[in-house]
């Protein structure tokens, strides 16, 4: 039987009704003869709750513990949908990351994928079962529990279905797919019905959250094209994927990264400035020289000596161009809004500006780029 491989975000499980919702589309998509593996995060605001209690014993609460701590709230999410699935007579069973066999190395928090070893799920596959995975977590080389980071579910769903050679991978959510903008910030932003792997993984790393960095990147080296749709209905979503079977247009779409800092990280030409960027790790975004210095955009807040700034990025095929950069520069200039500080690709332009221009630049620059669509 062909396997699908399912990821619900914690909004689309966050009560017993949307529960029950969930249990009757995989219960149906099983019934239809495939093998289903599905991967649940834990239910809408369970892991900033869980964090906040741990706070208030102390500021700096052992990273061990916290990871013990928040997968409890993947483990509710999975027991409960395989519960839902057992009561509508569909055969379910729950499993954490390390049942599953997701093998991590030895960070916590903050934890990388090593391996997967899925025996346990393939014999459940193999019986007919749906199996149900807690997103978001493994077990490290030592044997400690560990998580992935913030949005690890998608990554977990996409390190499974490359594992088991899945037919497809449908990470589900609270939206219809991926947007030309975010539209609780741009009301006209459309859908995209393809985009391709790099200009999907510059959005989500410039904010767009309706997929995570890794699990793009992951999706992409193993050639597992993503579909991003509604937990709700089964109308077509985005297809993330190597090249869009449809002309694509000169620019895809935008993101922003309402919290950011920019930061100097050496003088203009200095050898130090390597050694800097290390030390904030994989929140930078981007770097830029300058005349008199060389900054970074990271994302991190309330850095000493910093300035907080919000990142827009701009990506598609001719992002990358002048006459593209000189549109998001001219759109900025006639808004008033002072641009700090500018990077490019071949397919994307990413700028840093004060945070309170963030959501007005947004606007005006889906305006200019996509004014046939409003």
């Amino acid at each position: 039987m062909p396997i699908v491989v399912q990821k619900y975000g914690g909004t689309s499980v966050d009560c017993r009704d949307k529960v029950m919702q969930v249990a009757a589309r995989v219960a149906q998509l099983r019934q239809e003869g495939n093998d289903v593996v599905v991967v649940v995060s834990a239910q809408g605001g369970t892991t900033d709750s869980l964090l906040s209690e741990a706070r208030t014993i102390t500021p700096e609460p052992a990273q061990r513990e916290l990871d013990m701590l928040v997968t409890a709230g993947e483990r509710i999410s999975m027991s409960l949908l395989a519960i839902a699935l057992n009561s509508l007579g569909c055969r379910a069973v729950s499993f954490t990351g390390s049942q599953v066999g997701i093998i991590t190395d030895t960070r916590h928090t903050d934890a990388r994928i090593l391996e997967v070893r899925p025996h346990r799920l393939v014999s459940e596959l193999e019986k007919g079962t749906v199996v149900v995975v807690g997103g978001f977590q493994g077990v490290s080389t030592e044997k400690e529990v560990t998580t992935l980071g913030r949005g690890g579910s998608d990554t977990t769903a996409v390190v499974l279905a490359a594992a088991l050679n899945a037919e497809r991978c449908e990470i589900l959510t609270d939206v219809n797919g991926v947007h030309t903008a975010d539209p609780r910030i741009v009301k006209g932003a459309g859908l995209i019905e393809e985009i391709r792997y790099d200009d999907m993984a510059e959005l989500a790393r410039f904010g767009a959250t309706v997929l995570k960095e890794e699990a793009i990147r992951f999706a992409e080296r193993e050639g597992i094209a993503l579909a991003v749709g509604s937990s709700t209905d089964t109308t077509p979503g985005t297809i993330v994927l190597e090249k869009p079977r449809t002309p694509e247009r000169p620019v895809v779409g935008l993101s922003l990264l309402r919290e950011a800092s920019l930061v100097e990280v050496g003088a203009a030409g200095s050898s130090g400035a390597a050694e800097a960027l290390a030390s904030y790790g994989p929140a930078v975004r981007f770097v830029a020289g300058r005349s008199e210095a060389t900054v970074a955009a990271v994302e991190l807040d309330g850095l000493p000596g910093a300035r907080p700034v919000s990142l827009i990025c701009v990506v598609g095929p001719e992002a990358g161009s002048g006459e593209t950069l000189a549109a998001v520069v001219g759109t900025a200039s006639e808004a008033g809004c002072p641009v700090s500080a500018i990077s490019s690709s071949a397919r994307a332009v990413a700028v840093a500006l004060p945070r309170r221009w963030g959501e007005p630049l947004v606007q005006d620059l889906h305006a200019r780029f996509f004014s046939d669509r409003s």
